[in-house]
């Protein structure tokens, strides 16, 4: 189905709805339907207040965010407003009814499946609720979920990728906080990990001794500062991996490490996979 047939369509049981565009649709791989998250379909709406919905049961998860208005969900017995720039996660298994309550509504809804769907949701609500803020790390990484859905050829493997990122990001958001200290010490590895850095150079960046600092940073992030150094140089590296068409002997460059077989052996290491298998896996050509 073609976006413009999907955007002409009318859906009768939901009065209120004043336009709809987006990917409509989607239909996941028989492996990412039995491996993958994936999703059923994704589309905005711009509804007026005479929209409303109310179900019993739908075989899926859901993901809404408001981007503009206010809406009202009734969910597990609780009325849950979600205003303009906020994200309500829900398991439409469950009896769930939303409507808008302002003059005008746009929303973004993603229906999706898979893989530890259950086990994210259940993780996140049972910590920190339904409702997210959408800002940061989570804003990017739902923009980017909605290109890569709304794209002409969605890959089943970046939109799973997306998806995992998104609960990542809900996590995040809601961590406890780190000292002073050590967060400017995670600012400064993200800022300069393309660089040769010494752990003796980031205690001296916070003003601690280096003994001091890497027991602070352990204790309160749960890795030493050359793990959580490794671990945002890998990122970084299969997201240039994934997003841009670059050699991996740059992307080793790019990344501080000092030699492409030092960052494959790394990679492998970390991921299970060469730079080249991990790249090859989500479609794209060395």
């Amino acid at each position: 189905m073609d976006h413009d047939t999907r955007e002409r369509i009318k859906i009768l049981n939901e009065k209120g709805i004043l336009d709809i565009s987006g990917a409509g649709f989607h239909t996941p791989t028989e492996f990412a339907a039995e491996h993958l998250f994936y999703v059923a379909w994704s589309s905005c709406y711009e509804c007026s207040r005479l929209y409303s919905v109310k179900r019993e049961f739908l075989d899926f998860y859901s993901v809404i965010c408001v981007l503009d208005g206010q809406m009202e969900v009734c969910y597990e017995g609780k009325k849950i407003p979600v205003k303009k720039d906020e994200l309500i996660l829900l398991d439409f298994r469950k009896p769930h009814s939303y409507r808008c309550v302002s003059d005008r509504l746009t929303k973004w809804e993603m229906v999706f499946k898979g893989n530890e769907s259950e086990a994210y949701y259940n993780l996140i609500t049972e910590k920190w609720g339904h409702k997210f803020v959408l800002t940061g790390k989570l804003k990017e990484t739902i923009k980017k979920l909605r290109q890569e859905l709304d794209s002409s050829f969605p890959q089943d493997h970046n939109i799973s990728m997306r998806i995992h990122a998104m609960f990542c990001s809900m996590i995040s958001q809601n961590e406890v906080s780190v000292s002073p200290p050590v967060r400017e010490a995670m600012n400064y590895i993200y800022n300069h990990y393309g660089e040769q850095v010494q752990i003796s150079e980031i205690a001296e960046h916070v003003s601690l001794s280096r003994y001091y600092f890497t027991r602070l940073f352990r204790k309160e992030t749960g890795r030493t500062p050359n793990e959580y150094l490794a671990e945002v140089r890998i990122n970084f590296a299969r997201e240039m991996l994934i997003e841009k068409i670059l050699p991996v002997a740059e992307i080793a460059e790019r990344c501080g490490f000092a030699n492409t077989s030092h960052f494959t052996r790394f990679f492998r290491e970390k991921t299970g996979q060469t730079p080249a298998a991990f790249r090859k896996s989500f479609n794209l050509m060395e």
